[in-house]
């Protein structure tokens, strides 16, 4: 379906449904996308409002002749692809989104109250990278976040407690991280991760001292002596924690090391109800 610019262009409408009421004029590019205005009602009380009868979009809806909404401060991409899912087209949603996407499109359904209509289709995306830059593993975060996703938050806090090394001042640069999650979070990172240091120096101290006389005792204690000698409390500032742990966890699947780094994990992860109850941004909130 094409339509007729005022300068008598032709703009080209991406037909995600092809009998849909409404046309979305979305973005600086004015991407134009005609759904139906059901799929959109049933997946968010705000566009239940927006085409409900008491608003003039919902008094003048007709697949003859749809209605033009206007959203000229969202992205683009990010509504196609919520469109895409809530008409039902996932044939059609990209199998692999940046981190920058999954971020636009969680300020999207922040927006617009998609949370529960894009749930399940999240989880994935939602996923912590370990091997991601500073700045994908922050959108993420931040993305968990807006998706009000208690595991995901979870999930990336730890993520970034073991496997990144630098400091979590430097996420403030970025705009959105800064706007969204409260500076405290940071600050109680780097506190939660100073305190897994101190305990893995501790568990390795343990380890040294630990062994029995038997030949597997001793070799165990060796090696745990040999990891202190090459993560001394000073080194392990240069040093992701999950290395540390990957080499302890090889002494043995039965040891110690394992048992306490992994509840040492559960407790270094920040919640997202302590996160809101720092006093989160409500730039995004409605």
């Amino acid at each position: 379906m094409d339509t007729i610019r005022c300068n008598g262009e032709r703009d080209q409408v991406v037909d995600i449904s092809p009998y849909g009421d409404v046309i979305l004029i979305v973005g600086a590019e004015n991407v134009r996308l005609r759904v139906h205005s059901q799929c959109l009602q049933s997946a968010s009380k705000t566009f239940s409002a927006m085409f409900g009868p008491r608003w003039s979009e919902g008094q003048r809806l007709s697949k003859e002749s749809p209605t033009e909404v206007t959203l000229p401060e969202d992205d683009a991409d990010a509504m196609r692809t919520i469109c895409y899912i809530v008409h039902h087209r996932n044939d059609l949603v990209s199998q692999y989104l940046t981190a920058k996407d999954v971020l636009q499109i969680a300020i999207e359904v922040d927006k617009y109250d998609l949370k529960i209509a894009l749930k399940y289709a999240s989880v994935e995306w939602l996923k912590p990278r370990v091997n991601g830059k500073r700045e994908e593993m922050g959108h993420l975060l931040v993305a968990a976040f807006l998706f009000d996703n208690a595991d995901a938050f979870m999930a990336h806090t730890i993520t970034l407690i073991l496997h990144y090394n630098g400091s979590y001042l430097e996420f403030l640069g970025d705009d959105f991280t800064s706007q969204i999650i409260p500076s405290r979070v940071f600050s109680l990172l780097e506190e939660r991760r100073t305190r897994f240091r101190a305990e893995l120096c501790d568990l390795l101290i343990r380890g040294k001292k630990g062994g029995c006389h038997c030949g597997w005792g001793k070799s165990r204690s060796g090696v745990y002596g040999r990891l202190l000698n090459q993560y001394m409390p000073t080194k392990t500032l240069d040093t992701p924690m999950a290395d540390i742990i990957t080499k302890m966890e090889q002494v043995s699947t039965e040891d110690m090391g394992r048992k306490y780094c992994d509840a040492m994990k559960k407790r270094a992860g920040i919640c997202i109800d302590c996160a809101l109850s720092i006093g989160a941004t409500e730039i995004f909130k409605h």
